[in-house]
C-alpha cells in the first residue's frame, strides 16, 4: 500500500477506459446505474474501491451528462431520466412509496435508493431535488421519534451494519 498513488493508479486508468468506451446515453446511464448499485452508499455490493469510487463516480456523470447533452432535447432534458422514462412519474413513485412507510430504517433504504438510483444526472436536478427533500423531510420525521434512545451497538444491529475492521 505504500507505493500506492491516490491520483494516478492503474484502477482508475482502467476506468478511464471503461468510460471512454462508452458512447451512446443508453450504454452510460446503464454503467452509471451498475457502478453505483456496487460501489456506492452504505448499500453498496462491494468495497473493492473504496478509494477510488468517489472518482470515478464523478467521471461516469460526466460522461452521462456529456451523452444527455448530445441525445436529448431541451424538453427531454428537463423531463426524461437517463434511462428514457419520466421523470416526474419515477419520482412520484418513490414519494408514494416513502409516504406509506413508518419505519425509519426502511425509510432510509428508500431514500439511499432514490439517490443512488436517480442522483443527476439521471434525473433532472429540477425533479431530483424536489423529491429529494420531500423524501428526507419524511424520513427525519420517522427518526425524530426516539432514533437515539437506543445505543450504537442496538443501532448497529436494528440496521444491519456490517463492521468492517481495517488492518
Amino acid at each position: 500500500m505504500a507505493n500506492y498513488k491516490i491520483h494516478d493508479n492503474p484502477v482508475r486508468d482502467e476506468w478511464i477506459k471503461k468510460i471512454g468506451s462508452l458512447n451512446s446515453l443508453a450504454k452510460g446511464a446503464e454503467a452509471l446505474a451498475d457502478f453505483r448499485r456496487q460501489y456506492t452508499t452504505p448499500l453498496r455490493a462491494s468495497y473493492d474501491l473504496e478509494l477510488d469510487w468517489g472518482w470515478i463516480e464523478c467521471k461516469l456523470e460526466e460522461k452521462v451528462a456529456l451523452l444527455k447533452h448530445h441525445e436529448l432535447n431541451d424538453a427531454q432534458f428537463l423531463t426524461q431520466t437517463a434511462t428514457g422514462k419520466d421523470a416526474q412519474k419515477e419520482a412520484d413513485a418513490v414519494i408514494a412509496k416513502m409516504a406509506a412507510c413508518t419505519d425509519k430504517y426502511e425509510a432510509e433504504k428508500i431514500h439511499i435508493g432514490f439517490r443512488q438510483a436517480f442522483k443527476p444526472p439521471m434525473m433532472p436536478v429540477n425533479v431530483f431535488m424536489d423529491t429529494d427533500r420531500i423524501l428526507g423531510t419524511k424520513l427525519m420525521e420517522l427518526r425524530n421519534i426516539g432514533y437515539y434512545d437506543l445505543s450504537l451497538e442496538q443501532l448497529r444491529k436494528a440496521r444491519g451494519v456490517k463492521t468492517i475492521t481495517l488492518q
